[in-house]
């Protein structure tokens, strides 16, 4: 797996020196990376916090109607504020069902009033740089997940705890 893992498009948790590594490709607006996010990020930062684990959070804008609304959400993470950012972040995906009903045009109107964000600056070089990466590395499915250099994806997702 080959990614440029630089705080203009990643969000990076940890130290480098910790003994496990994970990458995560998310969806602000995916059902199954909610349904793997809400129940493992209290055990991810547990883990960053005790120095066992260093992470990289990117949000990929797959092409996929479903996806639409989270693809807009995900231009409005800011990489350059990784605490506002996870506060956004963690928001948003405990009121995802709110985000994915709202018609497509109301997104941005409402992800300004309810989270005081504004797209990031950086949005398109973010989508673009995350897009060339999820390509060169095969990456077909939200959420994967990449512990150690052992990718998960699908079927194989299992709850953080069970891999460190």
């Amino acid at each position: 797996m080959n990614f440029d893992f630089s705080d203009e498009t990643t969000i990076n948790l940890g130290q480098p020196t910790a003994p496990h590594t994970l990458t995560a490709i998310l969806n602000l607006g995916c059902k199954d990376t909610q349904a793997w996010w809400l129940p493992n990020v209290e055990a991810l930062f547990k883990a960053v916090d005790a120095g066992e684990l260093y992470v990289h959070l990117k949000f990929w804008n797959k092409i996929k109607e479903p996806l639409r609304n989270g693809n807009l959400a995900n231009g409005y993470i800011d990489y350059q504020h990784p605490e506002q950012a996870l506060t956004y972040i963690e928001a948003v995906f405990q009121a995802q069902a709110v985000l994915r009903d709202l018609p497509n045009e109301s997104v941005p109107a409402y992800l300004e009033k309810t989270y005081g964000v504004k797209t990031a600056a950086n949005a398109a070089v973010v989508k673009a740089t995350i897009d060339r990466e999820v390509a060169d590395n095969g990456i077909t499915s939200l959420p994967t997940l990449i512990f150690d250099g052992q990718v998960y994806f699908d079927e194989q997702l299992v709850p953080l705890s069970t891999l460190i």
